[in-house]
């Protein structure tokens, strides 16, 4: 096996029940097989065959899947959650976002993870994220309640280190073929994807008529600001079908109409049939954007050149000077002292000074294993090594375009080097944010500003300071933690590129600029004139289309709709089990005083067709005992519609396969605060009625109001985002109210 990296050994434990199996990674869903029961069942017994408890005091499993291109092995986590009246957070914010608030509390619930590439933590706060922002610092992150609903809450490529990396299409598909075998009835995605500055679910809605996660079979689910699927769906239809020669008939009087002109030329001749509609331009660009990308991967050698700064995400972009390397390699594992390891390294340093060429793993291991003795030292690292600032040279861990051999290079130190700093220093001047928050947000910075550098074509690239702080809160929300940031870049390292400062000698406003580490800019020409195009049609057509306000409306309702869902269907079963729906039916009074919120979905059982009335009543009893937190001593007294059947009638000859029967009984616990999985959101003093039609919390920024204490959005309201501290509000209803009073009397 080419490479069995450190993420092995945060797997391990030191009284292992068996050893841990190696799955393939694209192979490993089907491996699961296809069951024949519930996902609170599936889930069980999934555990127990696939993975290894590597954490029982907090519930966390793990198995190891092999990437069958390079043979990279990485670990695939699962965590289960069991939720009480002392769990910190016992709701569910997706479920509440989603339009699923009305669903009882799951007694437990399941995380999937795949942590980033050599993550030495790769669960800390795994359960921090409690929004819609962007979450990259995890490869795959989905949860899903014992009841079978669940949220897929981020997906990202896994950057194994070599050209043979996972995209984000593998992952996504394995999430769906783990969802598919383990019997999950819905699932629900936040699509916030970024392409740089743009809204994905904009793009591809118009080229495609769905979001991205439509390949998967994923469907509008619910939208922001009372956009229903209607809207969605009309207002997909309205921008996809927008006649090219009325788009540059509309652009007659603008500035971009000769732009605009040539590009469909140039496209044109690309396509191999005419382009008529906007949709049929944006499938032309965006795959001629793929097609380029998978022949650069394919076809362009691997450039290394001697003073060439590599990026790999987050801390690991950035070289690491010599005392953080140290520190993160004792952290790691503390069998060493640091002397032995810094000689170590020293003698890594010499030999590869020596050889003043790129060495193997296996070269370099041999040749210091003379000198310091124990391989195992060796290994570790080495395998922790993979840009580090050493005595003014860089030392790089690589993979070679021909052999696919990890080796390691040694080369000058840039000049500039010691005037830069890491996204991560910034976490060193205020804690207060997480690290995570505070690279993102320097991430979406720096993104901006590529997109109106490649929108300028270089000329022009600065921004100023309100134009970037404006720009970024559509995709942060906290405009302090923007703010933050942007007075703490000064030669800033995000990524590849350095953000730097500086004043305007005319105007004396603090302006923004990116350039890139090395001597080249964003890629090639070819490969930023494809992004220019879709960019210029995302801001340029699409956001700043002229006079014609239907087209801005529609674009907002699409950038309005958010979140995704998708079902799986139940099926009726087979001659051996047949799937009946349990759907608990409160009394009159319990629903007209205290579960006032509509009815859940039923929970799903799987029965055998030869069983009787009265062992359904059991089966039914155990699954909602065993699932929901206000049932814990619920029993069920009668199953709707077969009322005066004896319970000795055989359930073939009562009721169908597939059907969703009444559950009645007694000892639901009114009593719990573990009600509802949207908390507290349907109290009264809690309620949302907002103008643009929106009854349940989407999400977005809401004020409550001082009189009547209804939530509406802060937007709908006429508040501006910048505004932090709101003082006192008066909806327009109380308003009117009130100067309605002054009048009358």
């Amino acid at each position: 096996m080419a490479m069995l990296e450190a993420c092995i050994n945060t797997t391990t434990t030191t009284n292992r029940k068996r050893k841990q199996r190696i799955f393939e990674f694209k192979a490993f869903p089907k491996s699961i097989g296809d069951r024949p029961a519930p996902f609170r069942d599936n889930i069980r017994s999934f555990l127990d065959e696939f993975c290894e408890q590597i954490e029982p005091q907090l519930n966390i499993w793990s198995t190891l899947l092999l990437c069958e291109s390079n043979g990279v092995v990485f670990p695939f986590y699962v965590i289960e959650e069991h939720i009480n009246d002392h769990s910190l957070r016992p709701f569910c914010c997706h479920c509440k976002f989603v339009g699923w608030g009305h669903h009882f509390v799951c007694k437990r619930r399941y995380r999937f993870m795949i942590p980033s590439y050599g993550d030495k933590q790769p669960m800390r706060d795994y359960d921090r994220n409690n929004n819609l922002e962007l979450d990259d610092s995890y490869v795959l992150h989905g949860l899903i309640h014992c009841n079978g609903f669940g949220h897929l809450i981020s997906v990202n490529k896994l950057d194994l280190g070599s050209a043979n990396s996972l995209t984000e299409a593998d992952v996504m598909s394995f999430w769906d073929g783990i969802c598919t075998s383990l019997k999950t009835r819905k699932v629900s995605v936040a699509d916030v994807k970024l392409e740089r500055s743009m809204e994905l679910r904009l793009i591809h809605g118009v080229a495609f008529k769905n979001s991205w996660f439509g390949n998967w079979g994923y469907r509008f689910g619910n939208g922001s600001f009372g956009v229903t699927e209607d809207k969605y769906r009309g207002a997909v239809q309205f921008l996809a079908e927008l006649s090219l020669d009325k788009i540059i008939d509309d652009f007659k009087s603008s500035r971009h109409r000769n732009k605009l002109q040539r590009m469909i030329c140039k496209y044109q001749e690309i396509s191999e049939s005419r382009l008529s509609s906007l949709s049929e331009l944006m499938q032309c660009v965006l795959e001629f954007k793929e097609t380029r990308e998978i022949e650069r991967a394919i076809l362009s050698p691997r450039k290394v050149c001697k003073y060439e700064h590599y990026a790999v995400d987050d801390e690991s972009r950035n070289s690491m000077c010599l005392e953080q390397f140290l520190t993160s390699l004792l952290d790691a594992d503390g069998r060493w002292p640091p002397k032995r390891v810094e000689y170590s390294l020293e003698v890594i340093v010499k030999l590869l000074k020596q050889k003043n060429d790129a060495m193997s793993t296996h070269e370099l291991r041999e040749s210091a294993r003379v000198f310091v003795g124990d391989t195992g030292l060796i290994d570790f690292v080495l395998n922790s090594i993979n840009v580090l600032s050493f005595e003014n040279c860089i030392i790089r861990r690589v993979v070679n375009s021909l052999t696919r051999l990890v080796e390691f290079e040694i080369c000058e130190a840039a000049y500039d080097l010691v005037d830069m700093k890491p996204v991560s220093s910034l976490w060193k001047l205020e804690p207060r944010w997480p690290k995570q928050r505070l690279e993102r947000t320097a991430k979406v910075i720096a993104n901006i500003l590529k997109d109106h550098k490649v929108l300028n074509r270089g000329r022009n690239g600065a921004m100023s300071r309100k134009d970037l702080r404006n720009m970024a809160s559509k995709y942060v929300g906290d405009t302090g933690l923007i703010d933050f940031v942007l007075k703490s870049i000064d030669n800033l390292v995000v990524g590849n590129q350095i953000i730097s400062r500086t004043k305007n000698p005319l105007t004396r406003l603090m302006e923004f600029e990116i350039r890139d580490r090395n001597s080249e800019e964003f890629g090639s020409e070819e490969e930023r004139d494809v992004y220019g195009d879709i960019l210029f049609l995302y801001k340029k057509v699409l956001l700043g289309y002229p006079l014609w306000n239907s087209v801005s409306q529609a674009c907002r309702l699409v950038l309005n709709s958010k979140y995704f869902v998708k079902e799986w269907e139940l099926g009726v079963g087979n001659a051996e089990f047949m799937t009946l729906t349990c759907r608990v039916l409160p009394s009159f009074h319990e629903l007209d005083t205290e579960l006032t919120r509509p009815l859940p979905p039923g929970e799903l059982v799987m029965v055998t067709p030869w069983m009787t009335i009265a062992n359904l009543r059991e089966v039914a009893q155990g699954a909602l005992r065993d699932t929901y937190c206000m049932m814990n001593k619920f029993v069920v007294g009668q199953i709707g519609g077969l009322k005066g059947i004896q319970d000795e009638m055989v359930l073939a000859y009562a009721v169908e396969a597939g059907a969703e029967v009444w559950v009645r009984g007694r000892g639901l616990d009114l009593s719990t605060g573990l009600r509802y999985e949207g908390g507290d959101g349907y109290e009264w003093e809690s309620r949302v009625e907002c103008v643009c039609g929106a009854r349940e919390d989407d999400g977005e920024r809401m004020v409550a109001c001082d009189e009547c204490h209804v939530w509406k959005h802060t937007m709908c309201s006429g508040i501006d985002d910048d505004e932090l501290e709101l003082g006192e509000f008066v909806c327009g209803d109380c308003d009117a109210k009130s100067k309605s009073e002054l009048l009358s009397q």
